[in-house]
């Protein structure tokens, strides 16, 4: 139940690498968004976005001292 009730950060993980790789978007430059191809734009946005969402897993979910500490994690 545990892993189920963490399911959503996997798949949010899983959607964000899915836009960090540029494949849908093979061997073209265009569109242009100010002056750079779109793929660009869409791997950098996804990119923040994976770099953003680690963090904030790392610093609400991540329970790492019940860990060290040897204790039972409940959550």
């Amino acid at each position: 139940m545990k892993d189920l009730a963490h399911l959503w950060i996997w798949l949010t993980i899983l959607v964000l690498v899915f836009f960090c790789i540029p494949y849908f978007f093979a061997g073209t430059y265009e569109p242009l968004v100010f002056g750079v191809p779109l793929w660009f734009l869409t791997i950098l946005a996804a990119s923040l976005g994976l770099i953003a969402f680690a963090l904030y897993i790392i610093l609400h979910h991540w329970r790492l001292a019940a860990t060290i500490l040897g204790e039972k994690d409940d959550v």
